[in-house]
């Protein structure tokens, strides 16, 4: 059970994977040279990887390239067009490190081309209504197709286009206007566009010199940025502050992470979207529910998917904005169909605070979203729920049964027992029990609410139990009333916050594997040096790694 011992919480993988060493400061960090001096760290394979002055991190990440996920290309059209994507075509999913999409193994594979193909042609045909706007001339020809090819190519590539390029394009331009007019010429150049490795790939390359360790370009530092906050291709602005040389300081790169903030909303989508798969909350629409047994989910299911978003909003905009506050919060933003689930005065439902006083429910881990889609489709699920918490807010994953060569068999139904009790046989199994020690422990806390999140006292006749002692080795380990007990405790967890920084790495970083995992420990070493986000402020954290040189530095392959 490698993946729940040790007891440090801070450290961890995938779910699939046991945890590596290290506790929630992270690795051990190279010792540093002094003022003007150079520090080195291992680079992955062996050498040393020579940093800025005054840092000490063991590892960059590596010098890479990676494609844009699915929000990511709709945003940047949205953005570059001023179109939607169409509803009747749909890209595959994105492939998910750590559950994030955000991450540099997307790959343009056969189905994802011929996906993304229907989708360029379609956008290029809904955006020629607007091409008196995008267009930047008047008079129709080839001298306005190469203005064209300039500037919407340098918005869309994120950097000048080389002559090439250019050359490729008015090419791409003149076969489109072959018996055929002017505007036909562009929308061949867009959707020519819209599928080039120059829009799809967020380069992290440098400027092809030698050096190690590598310094990002300033057009790829203005992209890494505009993607991480807005999820879309930088602005005019923040183009002109790579092309002065701002972003090359932390200072630099922070002043505009926080335009960006500041001009995104009350909360970034990017930000929202992060916080939702961290915890597995955006596959709530894919969840489906015995109808015999929640006859009501699929009326709430809505309300359901809306309340994370609005509960994270006004959590980051309107009140705190810390992981403690996520997990412990008394108070829930709720339709009223919602708050009538949870039995709850509905006044300000939707648009504001609902009180969730005189329930058990408390944070993001008892909203019915959690719940529903860490549970199976007619009853609870201690195990997953067990699972999704150890792993992804106590940083503690349990190994894959798989892994142990161990062949899952479902508790058999009976009546005259409740879910926990049939659950219970796994501590009796001698290959099961070491995980299920943890697992269990977490789990059972949430059988006071069903497979829909409605709270209970009962399965049929039974009484529900939901108090635990989890005895793991663990900063956790103690004794439990009920899961609102055990977000209470988690709110206030030093490892917690910890975790949460990781995930947010992972997410920040679009990269999860354990080969990169000196690089995040690094960053937990420097984000514990800001009292924010150590103190768990959501977007403290990440305005951490953009002032960090993991932000801006990469490793030579």
């Amino acid at each position: 059970m490698a993946g729940v011992s040790g007891g440090s919480g801070a450290d961890g993988g995938t779910g699939n994977s046991g945890s590596t060493s290290g506790g929630p400061s992270g690795g051990s960090t190279s010792a540093g040279t002094g003022a003007g001096g150079t520090a080195a760290g291992s680079a992955g394979s062996g050498g040393g990887v020579p940093l800025p002055p005054g840092t000490e991190h063991p590892s960059l990440l590596p010098a890479r390239i990676r494609r844009l996920t699915n929000a990511e290309y709709a945003a940047s059209v949205k953005a570059l067009l001023g179109v939607e994507l169409p509803t009747d075509i749909s890209l595959p999913p994105d492939s998910r490190q750590d559950g994030f999409t955000r991450n540099d193994a997307q790959r343009v594979d056969p189905v994802f081309a011929i996906g993304l193909d229907q989708t360029a042609v379609a956008v290029a045909a809904a955006a020629r209504p607007r091409f008196g706007e995008i267009v930047p001339c008047a008079a129709a020809g080839e001298a306005c197709a190469q203005s064209f090819i300039e500037s919407f190519g340098e918005r869309a590539y994120r950097r000048p286009l080389t002559d090439a390029e250019k050359s490729g394009l008015l090419t791409v331009y003149q076969a489109g206007i072959l018996d055929a007019a002017h505007e036909d010429g562009i929308e061949l150049v867009i959707r020519a566009v819209l599928q080039s490795a120059g829009f799809l790939y967020v380069t992290e390359l440098g400027d092809g010199s030698a050096s190690d360790p590598i310094v990002l370009s300033p057009h790829e530092i203005a992209t890494s940025l505009s993607y991480l906050i807005l999820a879309e291709p930088p602005d005019a602005t923040l183009l002109a502050a790579a092309s002065s040389g701002a972003l090359d300081t932390p200072e630099g790169r922070l002043a505009e992470a926080d335009r960006l903030l500041a001009g995104a909303g009350p909360v970034p989508p990017t930000v929202l979207r992060t916080l939702r798969e961290w915890l597995g909350l955006d596959r709530i629409d894919q969840i489906a529910k015995d109808s015999n047994v929640y006859q009501r989910f699929e009326g709430l299911k809505p309300h359901i998917a809306a309340e994370p978003d609005a509960f994270f909003t006004h959590l980051i905009a309107e009140s705190t904005g810390t992981v403690g506050e996520l997990l412990s919060a008394d108070w829930t933003v709720a339709s009223t169909e919602l708050a009538g689930l949870y039995g709850v005065d509905p006044a300000g439902g939707g648009t504001g605070r609902v009180s969730l006083a005189g329930t058990t429910r408390r944070g993001i881990l008892n909203q019915a979203a959690f719940l529903s889609v860490f549970a199976h489709a007619h009853e609870s699920a201690p195990v997953l729920r067990g699972v999704e918490v150890l792993a992804r807010v106590m940083c503690l994953p349990p190994e894959s049964p798989t892994s142990l060569n161990i062949m899952v068999v479902p508790p058999v139904p009976d009546p005259n027992k409740t879910t926990r009790e049939r659950f219970e046989i796994h501590s009796t199994d001698t290959s099961c029990a070491g995980c299920h020690l943890a697992i269990d422990g977490v789990g059972f806390t949430f059988e006071g609410f069903d497979g829909m999140g409605a709270a209970r006292t009962k399965e049929g006749n039974l009484d529900v139990d939901s108090s635990t002692v989890l005895a793991i080795d663990s900063p956790f380990d103690g004794e439990y009333a009920d899961s609102a007990a055990l977000a209470m405790m988690l709110s206030e967890s030093p490892e917690v916050r910890a975790c949460f920084a990781r995930h947010l790495f992972r997410s920040a970083a679009a990269r999860s594997d354990l080969g990169v995992r000196p690089t995040e420990d690094a960053f937990v070493t420097e984000w514990q040096e800001n009292a924010l986000a150590a103190n768990g402020n959501i977007l403290e954290s990440l305005r951490s790694f953009v002032q960090s040189p993991l932000f801006a530095y990469r490793r030579a392959q």
